[in-house]
């Protein structure tokens, strides 16, 4: 149980339409505010309508749920989300695998507090090379060094086994342009030929995109126009908040998604991926 004053901040809430099963045994509440149980059908398919994030000790997350017309909550641990997406659907199946996060920090690159209240950040940046045939090694050894002529890097680049941190995310990235670089944290996508591949790359991505709004307290919640959001391509900084002309992932996920797994691959499936993620965590 746990402090009824987190409980009823709304404010560290979002709202969700997404579909689940309810894990065997899961306990399920009445309201945040008394934590009274109540008992639901085992393994029950209910509709997820608003996610609570809470400061308590293990940082948990719990799910309004719906079934048959009335609002439960459970642990997010405890559900299971009904993937809309084929390529999701897959990772779900495969039980989520995710590679571990390597550190290899370079001492290299200029370290900027992020320009938020709290000096963290506010979510992240997807991008992809945009290189045919490079991979996760050379492409780390490039942005190292030519950093010193092009003033760019990542914080991260993720390939189908490894998830390579090479700039420490308590400082700014410069990969996305002077309207999101002080707010986000970045990875890089080297691109990858198989459908075991690319699906092994997207869920490392959508694992370390959890890792990090989950590390920070933060839900997720596709970029919105306004500037709203914490998961962003580099495409939608382009289009929402400027300062940069980039389009990137949305080619190399439509085009890997049609020929891989014939189907479609966009920013709404990717962020239905990171919420099964960081409902595991």
């Amino acid at each position: 149980m746990f402090s009824s004053h987190y409980t009823k901040d709304v404010s560290n809430s979002y709202a969700v339409s997404e579909t689940a099963t309810l894990n065997s045994g899961v306990k399920v509440y009445d309201s945040l505010s008394t934590m009274q149980r109540t008992n639901l059908p085992e393994q029950a398919l209910v509709k997820v309508n608003r996610y609570y994030l809470t400061a308590n000790d293990n940082d948990d997350t719990y799910a309004r749920i719906n079934y048959n017309g009335k609002n439960y909550f459970v642990r997010a641990t405890n559900i299971e989300l009904k993937m809309n997406n084929e390529i999701n659907n897959y990772l779900a199946q495969s039980g989520l695998p995710h590679a571990k996060i390597t550190k290899q920090i370079s001492r290299i690159f200029e370290r900027r507090g992020y320009s938020t209240s709290s000096g963290k950040p506010r979510g992240v940046v997807i991008h992809d090379t945009g290189n045919e045939n490079s991979t996760i090694t050379s492409e780390v050894s490039y942005m190292k060094q030519n950093y010193s002529s092009t003033r760019v890097f990542v914080h991260t680049f993720i390939d189908n086994q490894q998830i390579i941190n090479i700039a420490d995310t308590k400082y700014m990235a410069e990969g996305a342009g002077s309207s999101a670089n002080p707010y986000f944290v970045q990875f890089e996508m080297p691109h990858e030929y198989t459908a075991t591949s690319f699906a092994n790359q997207l869920g490392n991505a959508a694992y370390y995109t959890a890792y990090i709004l989950k590390k920070n307290n933060l839900p997720v919640i596709k970029g919105t126009k306004d500037g709203g959001g914490t998961v962003w391509t580099h495409a939608m900084i382009s289009s929402y908040l400027g300062g940069t002309d980039h389009q990137d992932p949305i080619f190399y996920w439509s085009t890997s998604a049609r020929k891989l797994f014939g189907t479609s691959y966009n920013i709404n499936d990717f962020v239905e991926l990171v919420q099964a993620y960081y409902n595991q965590m």
